[in-house]
């Protein structure tokens, strides 16, 4: 069963809000042609902190969002095209944020799948570590764990012993 994630902290939502939120009023109070969205990959890298990865996507989302209304509601001052490439470079640097989060995120998790994975021999029970050596899976566990071993018989294994012992 899988462990939910935990939460991102209150502060750290507050922080990156207050980053957001004062991005966004620079950015109403410039003209349209200065390219300040682009300081919203600042909240966003903030955001990375966060263990909750739909965070950081909404998060994303929110600057794209605020990126977009800001060229609606700022001053009209400037070079219109030039007011729309930096706009649109705004954008995209939000987004190639995001699909590098994307793809590090998924390339974690490969790699987490992976470390979980043990390799070990289907006829002596020997476990393969990082190495490429084979070692007892007591000794594996031992190196990797610190967890000690005692030897004992279980109920199944007694009563065949004791019965294959002679008379």
């Amino acid at each position: 069963m899988k462990e939910p994630a935990p939460m991102t902290r209150p502060l750290l939502v507050v922080a990156i809000v207050f980053l957001m939120a004062s991005i966004f009023i620079l950015d109403v109070f410039i003209p349209t042609g200065v390219l300040i969205p682009v300081l919203y990959t600042v909240p966003l890298l903030i955001a990375l902190r966060s263990p909750q990865p739909q965070f950081f996507l909404i998060m994303a989302a929110v600057s794209t969002a605020l990126t977009i209304i800001g060229f609606a509601v700022s001053p009209p001052d400037g070079i219109l095209w030039m007011a729309i490439t930096n706009r649109s470079l705004a954008v995209m640097v939000i987004g190639v944020t995001a699909i590098f989060y994307l793809l590090q995120r998924r390339a974690a998790d490969r790699l987490r799948t992976l470390q979980e994975l043990l390799p070990l021999c289907a006829s002596c029970k020997k476990v393969r570590d990082d190495k490429g050596y084979w070692k007892q899976l007591e000794l594996y566990l031992q190196e990797h764990t610190g967890a000690q071993f005692t030897r004992s018989l279980c109920p199944d294994c007694a009563q065949k012993h004791v019965h294959a012992l002679p008379a």
